[in-house]
């Protein structure tokens, strides 16, 4: 993960604990993340380790016949943060509009990241949804009504009020420091400097509403939204909805505002479930075909980029409605839909983690110690998923004591990265519901490798 991912989650994370107010990945996208553009969603997107939207070249407001323009968003408040830290922000909250952060890494001593809120007025959406209807004939609603694509409007963002440059040396993710890693041959990629300048008015994180288009030319935003919606429902004609009339605050002192997109998961059994449901596709491939596949993320762990490109093939695939095979498997193994669809769920969760990560997951492949890691993460997670408050917990000694020391160190990391915390004092580990989404992630990864990796 980039120290610029690292930086907005934790933004992300301390203005909207659990809420729907998502990071930007790429800093070279924000300019696509403004208020009024389109945006989509990623297929399989889970709010277990956060929806995710890819930028498209257009605005609402290009997709709509000519007319006045709206008015500018407004300022809901400005926010200033001090030293934030890669693996956890640590917050005291003054007033609602000012949060200061302690910490010790993720930005220079000397730098302040100032940001704003800005969002859509209500009046300002009421009166451009009566004057401009749809430009039915537009090509990219006609390309995406074909592909049955949901659409998604930046309404609310953050942005930086000035420029800043974050710099980070010497730790891996925060975490731990260059000797931990060394008998692991992660050295070259755990110990380096890192800058990065972040532009005035560069967006950081953003809150969607979905577009819904109703026959040929209405449309609208409605201010509750689920997973059974399309924003091109079959027949032309959607369910009646109703225009927000106010927006859910991005900041609040009081836990559940801001919650208002989509319901959040409860608890850990319905990741259980939901992961459980993917891994049953991913099962049904044939013992050559799971070993294939298990053969080609081996090869694509700790390599970002292709990683990403190999989701982006499937989802170009899928909206083909074509039938693939990757490169590992022979050429009379090809994946359907629905496994197609498991194995893009996954991708999901193993893109989330780090290059450190994967790599981890590589060696621990290799030894064979994914049961007993999926087991740690899954025991801490039953016990503390609904858990709001950092804590020391103890950890029950049989679920480390099966591991020699290498093997032991691959797992503190692996789990470490992702923010849990293993002292093998006690023994006991550290929660911190900050990294919930990064422990679900992991906890999705390590089911899909174990599956994978039980025929070999």
């Amino acid at each position: 993960m980039t120290m610029f991912e690292n930086v907005t989650r934790a933004l992300a994370r301390q203005l909207n604990p659990r809420g729907d107010l998502t990071p930007l990945d790429s800093l070279i996208d924000f300019k696509r993340f403004h208020p009024f553009c389109l945006v989509l969603r990623k297929r399989k997107s889970t709010l277990f380790w956060g929806a995710r939207y890819v930028r498209t070249d257009y605005t609402l407001l290009d997709v709509l016949e000519p007319g006045s323009s709206p008015s500018d968003p407004t300022d809901s408040g400005n926010f200033s943060f001090k030293n934030m830290l890669d693996a956890r922000v640590e917050g005291d909250v003054d007033v609602p509009k000012t949060v200061k952060v302690k910490g010790t890494a993720g930005l220079s001593r000397s730098s302040t990241l100032e940001v704003q809120t800005l969002s859509v007025a209500p009046t300002a959406l009421e009166n451009l949804h009566k004057e401009r209807k749809l430009s039915a004939d537009h090509p990219f609603l006609k390309e995406m009504r074909e592909r049955g694509e949901n659409l998604y409007v930046v309404m609310e963002v953050v942005e930086t009020l000035q420029e800043v440059t974050l710099e980070r040396a010497g730790k891996a993710e925060g975490c731990f420091s260059l000797p931990f890693f060394a008998p692991l041959g992660l050295q070259g990629s755990m110990n380096h400097k890192e800058a990065v300048t972040i532009p005035k008015g560069c967006v950081l994180a953003y809150r969607v509403r979905q577009l819904m288009v109703n026959g040929k030319d209405e449309w609208g935003i409605p201010h509750i939204c689920n997973d059974n919606m399309q924003t091109f429902p079959p027949g032309g004609r959607c369910t009646a909805y109703r225009l927000p009339t106010s927006p859910a605050p991005i900041f609040s002192e009081k836990p559940g505002e801001g919650k208002f997109i989509w319901e959040m998961h409860e608890d850990f059994k319905t990741l259980k479930e939901e992961v459980q449901r993917e891994t049953q596709e991913v099962e049904k491939l044939s013992p050559v075909g799971r070993s294939s596949l298990l053969t080609s993320l081996s090869h694509l762990l700790g390599k970002k980029k292709e990683l990403q490109d190999l989701e982006q093939m499937l989802e170009g695939a899928l909206d083909k409605g074509q039938e693939v095979t990757l490169e590992a498997l022979p050429k009379d193994v090809m994946l359907s839909k629905d496994s197609m669809d498991a194995i893009l769920y996954f991708l999901g969760a193993l893109t989330v983690l780090s290059e450190a990560q994967q790599k981890l997951l590589v060696k621990s492949l290799e030894k064979k110690i994914l049961p007993v890691q999926l087991k740690l993460v899954e025991s801490t997670m039953e016990q503390n998923f609904l858990q709001d408050k950092e804590g020391v917990f103890p950890l029950r000694p049989d679920l480390l004591s099966s591991l020699g020391e290498e093997e032991l160190i691959l797992t503190e990391a692996l789990v470490g990265l992702s923010g849990l915390e293993v002292q093998r004092s006690g023994p006991q580990y550290t929660w911190d519901p900050d990294t919930r989404h990064n422990l679900c992630a992991l906890y999705a990864g390590l089911s899909l490798l174990h599956l994978l990796s039980r025929d070999s």
